[in-house]
């Protein structure tokens, strides 16, 4: 190949961060709607990788802004966070930019539900109960299994009731 042949379109902040907020590079499974992610962001940490000044991130952060790519609480100023990071002296850089996303987002309500609903089979059918109930901390019964349930099943309803625009006045 030539290098007239060979074209590397150079990546710039923007499009890192505009690329973690798509939902196919999420790392978890959640209902999506045509439209994209259900729910909305509680709070978001950007860790930008590579030759970045601060003064890009700010355009960036702008533009995301500008046109509303990310769908925040309302009862909360926007929480998106951006750490840079220059790049580690021992792995080569295959891009000149690169991002991490660590997220809160209320859609992870779907993953709590979806492992309550396997759950709640498992227990319909007795399945691998008995491996817990020969050791002695279940002689008593397997309550803690249903409080766990409970506990899950109050953070589904937290992320729910946190999408309310009055969720901080409650």
């Amino acid at each position: 190949m030539t290098s007239e042949q060979c074209r590397i379109r150079k990546t710039t902040v923007l499009d890192v961060m505009r690329r973690l907020l798509q939902t196919k590079n999420m790392m978890f499974s959640s209902q999506h709607s045509s439209k994209g992610l259900q729910g909305k962001f509680i709070s978001v940490l950007n860790i930008v990788q590579g030759d970045v000044e601060p003064t890009q991130v700010h355009k960036a952060l702008q533009r995301i802004k500008e046109r509303k790519l990310v769908n925040f609480i309302d009862w909360s100023p926007v929480n998106l966070q951006v750490a840079i990071s220059k790049g580690s002296p021992f792995v080569p850089a295959t891009n000149s930019v690169s991002g991490l996303m660590l997220a809160n987002h209320t859609s992870v309500r779907d993953v709590f539900t979806h492992c309550m609903s396997q759950y709640e089979k498992l227990v319909r059918r007795r399945a691998f109960l008995d491996q817990y109930e020969q050791y002695a901390m279940f002689a008593d019964g397997l309550d803690e299994f249903q409080q766990a349930y409970e506990l899950v099943s109050e953070l589904v309803d937290e992320y729910a009731a946190c999408e309310s625009p009055s969720y901080a006045n409650l």
